[in-house]
């Protein structure tokens, strides 16, 4: 897999390595270590703007997932507001890459078909599950 990390902000400084580090247990246990996954770092203000055209929703989002044609190697995009992320996980004690990958492993379950929003709650539930098993394999790994 190529995993493709575009930095479009220019607020927060993430360790693109760590990152990459962090994710890469988390690509192997998922078998999607062939396909091409491409994400991008944002500030509120340019998610917002995806997440209006896109959902409706004039407002800034942690993770918005975009699926890709995976029949020819590519599982997705993922755009991620670091703005947001470091808001939603303050008081938590994870340091910023800790946190994005967080929402990065969300994204990529949201790719690979999970979803917890208009939903059974035991489906919601199974999505949650997963994030947190994969998350637990991502800092236990590093």
């Amino acid at each position: 897999m190529s995993v493709f990390i575009i930095d479009r902000q220019h607020l927060k400084s993430p360790d693109i390595e760590s990152i990459r580090a962090l994710l890469a247990p988390v690509i192997a246990v998922l078998e999607i270590e062939e396909l091409d996954l491409e994400i991008e770092l944002l500030d509120d203000k340019q998610i917002a703007l995806l997440n209006e055209k896109f959902f409706s929703r004039p407002r800034p989002t942690n993770v918005i997932s975009f699926p890709l044609a995976e029949d020819q190697g590519h599982l997705g995009n993922i755009v991620i507001s670091l703005e947001t992320v470091e808001r939603e996980t303050e008081g938590l004690g994870y340091p910023l890459d800790e946190a994005i990958v967080y929402y990065l492993i969300h994204g990529l379950l949201h790719l690979l078909g999970f979803e917890h929003v208009d939903v059974e709650p035991a489906e919601a539930v199974r999505m949650e599950k997963r994030q947190d098993e994969l998350f637990d394999l991502a800092l236990d790994a590093s």
